[in-house]
């Protein structure tokens, strides 16, 4: 596993960042140790699923947040592609099995029998500050688009590193179990008025607890989710 570098804002030597590669998804959970916030899944998104994406009007991308089981993760993404008229092919089946796949580490890791499922696209400066996230730890990856700007509360701008498109990375939240505060923080890259749509794809575990009303929409097998 290696840490990434970023310049410091306050002068011109190189701060590491606490973010650490790792080569299999598996190994994104143990990579969070006391001086890493966040690992990054190293691996390319399929070129036939990139051009797929590449292919789907913007406007046409489905979105949806839901709480759910991590056996129903398949099932329901497919729902939100099926009704935004989507048919299936096999960039499509890449796309749901390795979502599923990800939300069944997550509830494994975290010993969640329910998860929080957001499917978003995004073409607006959504969350543009760097922040640290109100959970335990979230999932987010970047299948279309330019991925997750990392960086410290002092960052400038210039120095953020992003996360290359389709590849997954596990941050640490405030939620943390741990005595030591993570330190990274993170924000969407500001793309209003390029014309860039980003297709996200975030999963955490969740309790009723965390329940946000009006937000949060059970999904269960066979329903509507138009």
């Amino acid at each position: 596993m290696t840490k990434i570098s970023v310049s410091a804002t306050t002068n011109e030597d190189e701060t590491c960042l606490p973010v650490s590669w790792v080569s299999q998804s598996e190994h994104l959970i143990s990579a969070l140790d006391r001086s890493t916030d966040a690992a990054i899944w190293d691996r390319p998104l399929p070129l036939a699923v990139a051009h797929w994406l590449n292919g789907l009007e913007p406007t046409k991308l489905p979105e949806g947040r839901f709480v759910l089981e991590p056996n129903l993760v398949a099932e329901c993404l497919l729902a939100l592609f099926r009704a935004r008229g989507i048919e299936d092919c096999p960039a499509l089946q890449w796309f749901i099995e390795d979502a599923a796949t990800l939300a069944m580490q997550i509830s494994t890791w975290f010993d969640a029998e329910v998860l929080r499922l957001r499917l978003e696209p995004v073409s607006d400066n959504a969350c543009s500050k760097l922040h640290i996230d109100n959970v335990v730890a979230r999932l987010i990856c970047t299948y279309h688009g330019p991925g997750t700007e990392l960086g410290t509360d002092t960052a400038a701008v210039s120095s953020l590193t992003g996360v290359p498109t389709g590849m997954p990375i596990l941050l640490k939240g405030k939620k943390w179990p741990s005595d030591l505060a993570p330190c990274l923080r993170h924000r969407s890259p500001q793309i209003e008025g390029t014309g860039v749509t980003r297709l996200m794809l975030v999963l955490e575990a969740w309790t009723e607890a965390d329940r946000v009303p009006g937000h949060d929409r059970n999904y269960l097998s066979g329903m509507n989710v138009c």
